[in-house]
């Protein structure tokens, strides 16, 4: 029995670094992908303008949002946002004013510019995970959404439980 349990656990073991090597290797090669895919956008900086995009869709008013909201949203220091915005001001991607009504709090918007970058890199990079699920059968396209979809379910009802675990032993205290 206990021989039984021990080959248990390392089949467990094993499948466990069998799947974060995949996902290791899975990000290392989709970010190869998108970084090649990208190439013909020069000076896009889609993940910072799609990030902004965002915030201002969640948080902004009149198509701007403060950037201290940002940095927030982005879990990034001010001044590294700010580095960045800087960078895609110069590039004629964004716009940051002062707020009309406290100037001492500065807006950022997206420029025509710069939403007509965020849609080429978002056209390259479609064109690329296009090109990725070509190459599959349309039974592994089937399969792989099932799985990707019960994977997430799972990971996330784990999550929960987890989280709601860590708060019942707050509550005890």
């Amino acid at each position: 029995m206990r021989r039984d349990k021990m080959l248990n656990e390392t089949e467990a073991a094993a499948s466990f670094h069998g799947l974060c090597h995949f996902f290791g290797r899975l990000s290392k090669a989709s970010r190869a992908g998108m970084k090649a895919a990208l190439r013909g956008c020069p000076k896009c900086h889609f993940p910072m303008l799609e990030g902004l995009a965002h915030t201002i869709s969640t948080r902004g008013q009149n198509g701007a949002v403060y950037v201290s909201d940002f940095a927030r949203e982005a879990h990034q220091p001010l001044p590294a946002i700010s580095r960045s915005l800087r960078q895609l001001e110069q590039d004629g991607l964004v716009l940051r004013e002062a707020d009309p009504a406290d100037r001492r709090k500065t807006l950022v918007r997206i420029t025509p510019e710069g939403y007509a970058a965020c849609a080429r890199c978002e056209d390259a990079l479609s064109d690329y995970f296009a090109c990725v699920m070509a190459r599959l059968t349309p039974e592994q396209v089937q399969q792989m959404n099932v799985l990707r979809g019960a994977l997430m379910d799972a990971i996330l009802a784990e999550n929960a439980s987890r989280e709601a675990k860590n708060n019942e032993g707050r509550t005890e205290l």
